[in-house]
């Protein structure tokens, strides 16, 4: 792959154990979720939704927290199908809600996206699929040319769901590869093989699905930087249009079945940092471009195009060119973002279903946005996403006891009021960005490492 772009600015990979042994928020959102509160309830989400303009932008995405088999490493709100748990009366409340919600809605707003998450949506059979977007089509108002993706798990995509998704107008799909030695996999309870893989993929796009994104994972037990290189090198062969990058993050306080994996097995910190480094420089010698500080692109992909024009965004998929007004979260845990407020769902199934049952609200906690709040928020999004922000006075001189010792470090630049991340920073940006967070220093809640 090759590109006729002008080279972005490298990475300069210079290991700083003081800043990539921090934890810190990856800053999907701002505030971060960990600070939403049970004081944002469902009369505060219906006011919310009903002042949106009357030509909202909306995007959505379905939480489908099942699996067929639960990887050790996750650390999403998902769980093995059980009888006292059936995907079945899941999806009646998930239906139940995406009513309630679009009931709320102005009339005049239409969804630009459509995004299933979870969980593996792929446990779905073709009759649920179908049935579910029934629903979405009779709630909302969909673009004629909205986009529709999926995360599937390449062990248990059939023909059948990916063509059910397809008939339905699935048009990105994301599949899980994390890594592609088997000791790392048996130790992280995902076995599958690199022909389950790349079948996969031919299926997708034999079935005319254009849009084929990539997650690999460094950081995981027993996983050495020989494995990370042959795992993003199979990626760029396969030429995915999209790879992202993820660190493992071990936080076995929130996440119980992270108890499986031997924390003696995971690799030491620097090691951690060094995989990181492999797989950016891997893909970069393939002719994927960085975006942010954990995607690639390849050259003609739209996040290429939305990152040169300044419009790259974030949210909690991640990296995005998604400019819509709101981002609607449906089903357990799941988390909306409106422009004046946060909120998330219940996050056990449980729950989730007995409210949609009895007629009730799924808001579980949630946080109103402060002008200032907005306005950090803003300055936090355009420094992950550009690597450099104008800083009003005030956020700089709030901010500068923590910005001196990154200043020392040669991990950002001053000019004026201008803030420069520099190429030695970029590995540690969400260290940056959180020299901007007011609150952090006075939270006691642990993070993923920052690198």
């Amino acid at each position: 792959m090759s590109s006729a772009l002008a080279a972005p600015v490298r990475r300069e990979w210079t290991y700083l154990a003081e800043f990539a042994n921090e934890q810190l928020p990856r800053y999907t959102s701002y505030p971060p979720a960990n600070r939403f509160t049970s004081s944002v309830g469902p009369d505060a989400v219906s006011a919310a939704l009903r002042s949106l303009p009357a030509n909202a932008s909306l995007s959505l995405y379905l939480h489908i927290p099942f699996c067929q088999k639960l990887c050790w490493y996750c650390g999403c709100h998902t769980s093995v199908p059980t009888l006292a748990d059936p995907v079945d009366s899941y999806l009646r409340a998930l239906k139940t809600e995406i009513a309630s919600v679009a009931r709320q809605l102005p009339s005049g707003a239409r969804v630009s996206r459509i995004h299933f998450g979870g969980g593996s949506p792929d446990i779905l059979t073709p009759a649920q699929i179908a049935d579910l977007f029934g629903a979405l089509r009779s709630s909302f108002t969909l673009d004629q040319f909205a986009e529709i993706a999926a995360e599937l798990d390449p062990r248990n995509l059939s023909p059948e769901v990916v063509d059910a998704f397809v008939a339905e107008g699935l048009s990105r799909a994301s599949l899980g590869v994390q890594v592609l030695d088997l000791s790392v996999q048996q130790r992280i309870n995902r076995v599958q093989s690199r022909d389950e893989i790349e079948q996969a993929i031919a299926r997708l796009r034999s079935a005319g699905v254009d849009g084929l994104n990539v997650d690999i994972m460094y950081g995981l037990p027993g996983q050495k930087r020989d494995d990370v290189i042959e795992t993003t090198m199979f990626a760029a062969t396969q030429d995915v249009d999209r790879v992202a990058v993820f660190g493992y993050a071990h936080v076995p306080w929130m996440k119980k079945h992270q108890k499986s994996i031997s924390e003696s097995e995971l690799p030491s910190s620097e090691e951690r940092f060094r995989q990181a480094e492999a797989a950016a420089t891997t893909l970069e010698r393939a002719g994927y471009i960085p975006i942010g500080f954990d995607h690639f692109a390849a050259p003609g992909d739209s996040l290429v195009a939305a990152d040169r024009q300044g419009r790259l965004r974030r949210n909690f998929q991640g990296y995005t060119d998604d400019d819509a007004t709101a981002l609607l979260g449906f089903g357990a845990s799941a988390i909306s973002s409106l422009p004046n407020l946060i909120y998330q769902n219940a996050p056990d199934t449980l729950s989730y279903r007995t409210s949609q049952a009895a007629g009730e609200s799924a808001v579980a906690r949630g946080i109103a946005l402060t002008p200032e709040d907005q306005r950090i928020g803003r300055l936090i999004e355009r420094l992950l996403c550009d690597f450099e922000a104008d800083l009003s006075a005030d956020l700089r001189i709030a901010a500068c006891s923590r910005l001196a010792r990154l200043q020392a470090a040669g991990l950002v630049e001053f000019h004026r009021n201008h803030l420069t991340v520099t190429a030695r920073g970029r590995p540690y940006v969400r260290a940056v960005a959180a020299c901007f967070d007011p609150e952090l220093a006075l939270k006691t809640d642990r993070h993923s490492l920052a690198v």
